[in-house]
């Protein structure tokens, strides 16, 4: 497009956050609305779905009228093409205009308005996508999270606005010219209803939206309000039409796929999945890998893009991912290198790692939500997670088509640690690029490193060394001469099969977490002073054993380098901690191998392990199986065909029975699949209980506990017998709560089945404070006990008599999913008035607790 034509577009915009930039040397005043050749202020705003390089779908809201009408053509004066569509009266005052333009050209500029009876729309612009299979040129798509809040801040308009300011002044042209479509990943409302989703979504991002399409991915929030079946969400986004390769999605708009030029994305749904037993999961499970095995052997695709709300990994509120898609799916996705990024969100902030074993990234696009910052919840920094930065952000992912080139940079727009006042217009932000990485195909991996340690023992000869003990690895190495050193992985095992491994860890050059604390709260790299290539073992973390080491380099294209040679050395004078014995898992598949680890002090070369059915006894029974343990530590591999039901490993003393360690109980079997009819349950109401592949042994039981409980440190509060393969039963007599059910094995606290969750009655939980009268000014405690135990469970402050989810939420504190506990407000600023607590869960607007009224009177 012309100089001219740009600024006649951008300068004809008449509404929004007036900004200024500089375009090619000329200082260009414009605001942030849509770029359209016509603006006649018209109250009707459409919204872009669907992008194909054929067609697209438009929609629009209205209080009335009947008529859906779009004229368009390929010329802002010639809007000769005229289509019709339907009209979804979903309430009062909330009328759904939505269209289908068909009859498209690829790589293409439309111009179109909107109509009905009662009102038209300004003339707006789109560019269709590229041809299917497209390789050559730039593809670009914008990322940006979680809307979720209606606030008199209109943060997610902001954070949308800025991000087309930013995209305009990088390209210097109109945002549809620079960017092919939006990718929006979950929580686009924070309860689904009516309301928010006009109010919200639809309003906050119509700067954008009539000149790009969105796409948009299932998150809690959607499920929230009345619409856990999606119902609403279903009628608002038209995707059911999608497929890929002709495999169409069983979940319809819940979760779908669809190519765009080279790229295939795929949107997943975390959320609104009934029990697994029900096959919802595995239903998603197979159409994933459906897709994969048609994409490896399609030249048309050249990069996957994976869409999930709940994250792969998140270093705040630990646990809050999507543990489903992480061990269940991405394994799936692994398949095929073409599977590059995984974008998540559900936290408020921004994230990026690296898979350990696979050259994927995962990123947390979180925007503007309610706030989350450090010191907030439980954290803990993770080897596979490289930056956390609590910062409200959008990403773009920009393909380099002719070099098979993915390049993706984040920018910041604020933080909510900075006050209101200033945090959108400080100039630490505004568009700061936080973070850039890429993928691209064709280069060369890292060249295998090497130990750089001086010794390495020869067979039958001992490298004593004595901890705390550095290992060094070589310089890094490519051929790649744009690529450098991103990470190094170290292991230490007591095996030379590396099937054992004592330490295994995962450092990036660069690891951001945690942040400055007031007043900027920027973000750190605790790595900073941390020389990646050497590796402490500390004193006394080994015992002295003999142990092999290697390492290997992955570099700025997220590929591993080969492992180097192993090192092989011997630990002496080291008084580490005494003998145990490890399995790396609870439940075995029949025929599988089993692998002990063990750590010992012991000098007798005679220690053994043995395997024992459940209630043998050592002394005087033949284990099924023994292995002798030498050195300090290390581990043995049972192959033997263990037939099912419960075990034990041993850890015996110099060829006697004196057990040396605990016992380790583990299972040969199939997981037990325990369901409830039901999540929640009226009081009085029986809970029917069913399960399945059970080992359906005479003193197998089905226990319930209350959340928060442990099996063998807590009395369930009822059990029934459960001693046939599958079969259900009745549970009468539950008080108020959040319980369990869980499938323990011979009568031991020992589970062999996931837990199936449910509740009993409503506002189960209790909030009270020490006085129902506060002073202003003055911070004041909330106590709790019987909450759900999720790691998102809140308290929130309302004003008295307000509607939660449509009232004005005044503040809000997590708990790290504690069933009981205190939190304190410290609220300065809250005027006299009348107020209430109470408690939500799961970061939704689901109260499940009494409400403790009190008064804030003046000092």
């Amino acid at each position: 497009m012309k100089r001219s034509d740009f600024l006649r577009l951008t300068s004809a915009t008449t509404a929004g956050m007036a900004t200024r930039s500089i375009l090619g040397g000329l200082l260009v005043e414009r605001a942030i609305s849509t770029a359209s050749a016509a603006e006649t202020g018209s109250t009707l705003k459409p919204y872009l779905q669907t992008p194909r390089p054929d067609s697209i779908w438009v929609s629009w809201w209205t209080d009335a009228g009947a008529q859906s009408i779009i004229d368009w053509g390929t010329s802002v004066d010639q809007l000769v093409n005229q289509v019709t569509g339907g009209m979804q009266n979903l309430g009062t005052n909330y009328r759904y205009h939505s269209a289908q333009i068909t009859g498209l050209q690829p790589s293409t500029f439309y111009y179109y308005r909107v109509r009905t009876e009662l009102e038209t729309s300004d003339v707006h612009r789109f560019k269709t996508p590229p041809a299917l299979g497209t390789k050559t040129g730039r593809f670009r798509v914008l990322v940006i999270g979680d809307n979720q809040i209606i606030s008199t801040e209109r943060r997610w308009e902001k954070l949308i606005g800025r991000a087309r300011i930013k995209i305009e002044e990088k390209y210097g042209v109109p945002l549809e010219e620079a960017v092919d479509f939006i990718l929006n990943v979950g929580d686009q409302v924070d309860v689904g209803t009516l309301n928010h989703y006009r109010n919200l979504h639809f309003e906050y991002g119509k700067s954008v939206t009539p000149n790009l399409a969105s796409m948009t991915t299932v998150g809690n929030h959607e499920t929230y309000g009345g619409d856990s079946n999606l119902a609403l969400y279903k009628s608002l986004f038209y995707y059911e039409q999608l497929s890929y390769q002709g495999i169409t999605s069983p979940g319809g708009d819940a979760y779908y796929a669809y190519q765009l030029a080279n790229v295939l994305f795929m949107h997943f749904n975390s959320e609104s999945m009934p029990n697994p037993a029900e096959g919802i999961g595995n239903v998603q499970k197979q159409w994933a890998q459906d897709i994969i095995n048609a994409a490896k052997t399609d030249d048309s695709v050249e990069f996957i893009i994976s869409l999930c709300h709940r994250p792969y990994q998140a270093e705040q509120y630990v646990g809050d991912i999507s543990n489903w898609f992480r061990t269940e799916v991405m394994p799936i996705l692994a398949q095929t290198e073409k599977h590059v990024l995984n974008i998540g969100a559900h936290h408020h902030l921004y994230a990026r790692g690296q898979t350990r074993d696979w050259p994927i990234y995962h990123v947390i696009s979180g925007a503007t939500a309610w706030d989350q910052y450090w010191g907030q919840s439980s954290e803990i920094d993770y080897d596979d997670v490289q930056k956390t930065v609590a910062n409200w952000a959008w990403q773009l992912i920009d393909f380099d088509l002719d070099n098979r080139d993915m390049r993706v940079e984040c920018y910041a727009e604020a933080n909510v640690r900075l006050p209101e006042s200033t945090r959108w217009t400080t100039q630490a932000y505004n568009s700061r690029l936080i973070d850039s990485f890429h993928r691209r195909f064709g280069i060369a991996a890292p060249h295998a490193p090497l130990m750089t340690n001086t010794g390495s023992s020869a067979p039958g000869q001992q490298n004593l060394v004595a901890l705390p003990f550095i290992l060094h690895s070589s310089a890094f190495a490519s051929d790649a001469p744009s690529e450098v050193l991103n990470s190094t992985q170290f292991q230490v095992s007591a095996d030379a099969g590396f099937s054992s491994l004592i330490i295994d860890r995962i450092r990036d050059v660069e690891n951001l977490y945690g942040d400055t604390g007031a007043p900027n709260y920027e973000p750190v790299n605790i790595h900073a002073e941390v020389n990646v290539l050497d590796f402490t073992i500390a004193a006394n973390a080994l015992p002295d054993s003999h142990y092999y080491a290697r390492v290997r380099h992955r570099d700025s294209n997220a590929v591993w380098s080969g492992w180097s040679a192993a090192y092989v050395f011997d630990v002496t004078g080291s008084s580490a901690a005494g003998t145990s014995l490890s399995l790396a898992k609870s439940i075995y598949a029949p025929g599988e191998d089993i692998l002990v680890s063990y750590e010992r002090p012991s000098t007798f070369a005679a220690d053994w392990i043995g395997m024992f059915r459940h209630g043998e006894s050592p002394a005087s029974a033949v284990p099924a199986s023994r292995q002798y343990a030498t050195g300090g530590a290390g581990s043995r591999n049972f192959r033997y065909d263990f037939t099912p039901g419960m075990w034990f490993a041993g850890f015996f003393g110099n060829n006697g029975t004196a057990e040396i360690a605990p016992r380790v109980p583990f299972y040969v079997g199939t997981p037990v699949q325990i369901t409830t009819t039901k999540a929640t349950y009226d009081e009085a109401e029986d809970v029917t209980v069913s399960w399945n592949a059970a080992p359906g042994g005479e003193d197998d039981l089905i226990a319930v506990y209350l959340v928060g409980e442990v099996p063998g440190t807590a009395t369930p509060a009822i059990t029934v017998p459960a001693r046939s393969r599958h079969g259900k039963r009745t549970v009468a007599g539950l008080a108020k709560g959040f319980y369990y059910a869980t499938f323990l094995v011979n009568g031991q606290a020992y589970e062999l089945s996931p837990r199936a969750g449910f509740s009993i009655g409503t506002l189960i939980a209790e909030v009270s404070m020490d006085t129902a009268v506060v002073t202003a000014g003055q911070n004041f405690t909330v106590r709790f006990s019987g909450g759900p135990g999720i790691p998102k469970d809140w308290i929130g402050l309302h004003a008295a008599g307000g509607t939660p989810g449509l009232a004005p939420l005044l503040s809000y504190l997590y708990f790290a999913g504690a069933t009981s506990g205190s939190v304190t407000f410290a609220l300065p600023d809250l005027p006299p008035g009348d107020y209430f607590v109470s408690m939500f869960t799961n970061d939704s607007y689901t109260e499940v607790s009494n409400r403790f009224n009190f008064s804030v009177v003046a000092a």
